[in-house]
């Protein structure tokens, strides 16, 4: 059974376009299109202008980003995303956390969930692809490439080389999904080309950043399992709200307990039991993400996928996702 992972992110793009020279229509629409800010003007006002012309493509947004005079930027934390900035001409000045970093066409600058993020001068005339990536939808993609469970938030690199590689293809693939904002009948727009676009973005994104899993995810190595890890992990996939016993799941393997738990510490770092906890977190996620909160709670989910103790619950998803239960439930995706 293949690794897989819900995504309640609706994969059909929409667009729009805006151009204004009032500073405070513009902090409005940025603040609407990416996350809470202040903008200012670093020079005239009457300079300024803004244009963006964007696309939502599932849980991916590309923005095709100008401005006519400097400008300054304060956000706070993106909690529930990550944030790439490719820029096609210009320079941008900018920080996070400890990092600052100086993006140009050779160079993107990349944001985590955490810490404060200042754009300290976005030079005039520059334009600028801001990629705006909901977490959930890039730590499940990982999942899903390495086919095991990962550490919550991705701790990616600041910043990724634009000149070679797996940077190059990330910038030529923004590229293309920003060209497709202007289309009178974008290809982005069909289904069945939108997911793969979206699913390529991510990817290339895993594989352009540095990160604690990069080695292992670029490994042309298929990741080794033996026959009684992979029927237990099938198993746990196919039904995890299912009641399980450490002699349950050796019985399904076909070993003894010992035998059973020194093969998943190996393999897959963790024993059955607590990859059965993650795999429940997984999906719980998922159906809080996708839920209407008039109509679910966070107590109904729990106790669908196997969490008995509510408390527990809250707290593993706490230290997974680094938000409460609650949080993603009223989120809006």
């Amino acid at each position: 059974m293949a690794y897989s992972v819900s995504n309640p992110v609706p994969s059909l793009p929409w667009r729009f376009h805006t151009r204004t020279v009032d500073l405070d229509l513009a902090s409005a629409q940025g603040a609407e299109t990416y996350y809470p800010l202040r903008m200012t003007v670093l020079g005239r006002v009457e300079a300024f202008m803004m244009s963006i012309n964007a696309m939502q493509l599932g849980p991916v947004l590309v923005g095709d980003c100008r401005f006519n005079a400097d400008i300054g930027m304060d956000f706070g934390e993106l909690r529930e995303f990550y944030h790439v900035n490719i820029p096609l001409s210009g320079r941008l000045d900018s920080a996070n956390l400890r990092n600052e970093i100086t993006a140009t066409a050779r160079r993107a600058v990349v944001f985590g969930p955490t810490g404060d993020v200042r754009l300290r001068r976005w030079s005039a005339e520059s334009r600028i692809l801001c990629v705006k990536i909901r977490r959930a939808a890039l730590e499940n993609e990982l999942e899903l490439l390495l086919q095991r469970p990962v550490r919550r938030p991705l701790a990616l690199g600041p910043s990724i080389d634009l000149t070679s590689g797996y940077g190059r293809d990330l910038r030529d693939l923004a590229c293309l999904l920003a060209r497709q904002i202007g289309h009178a009948e974008p290809l982005a727009r069909q289904e069945i080309i939108g997911g793969q676009l979206w699913h390529s973005m991510l990817a290339h994104l895993l594989a352009a950043a540095d990160h604690p899993y990069r080695a292992e995810l670029l490994d042309p190595r298929p990741p080794y399992r033996t026959t009684h890890v992979k029927k237990v992990v099938d198993k746990l996939r196919e039904s995890p709200e299912s009641r399980y016993s450490a002699g349950d799941l050796a019985a399904v393997a076909g070993v003894a307990v010992r035998t059973l738990q020194d093969a998943f510490k190996s393999q897959l770092g963790m024993s059955p039991m607590e990859y059965l906890r993650e795999v429940r977190l997984e999906r719980a996620h998922a159906d809080l993400a996708a839920a209407d909160p008039a109509n679910t709670t966070v107590d109904a989910v729990a106790h669908r996928w196997g969490f008995a103790h509510l408390g527990r619950f809250a707290a593993d998803y706490g230290r997974r996702y680094g938000v409460p239960p609650s949080a993603t439930l009223r989120s809006v995706p």
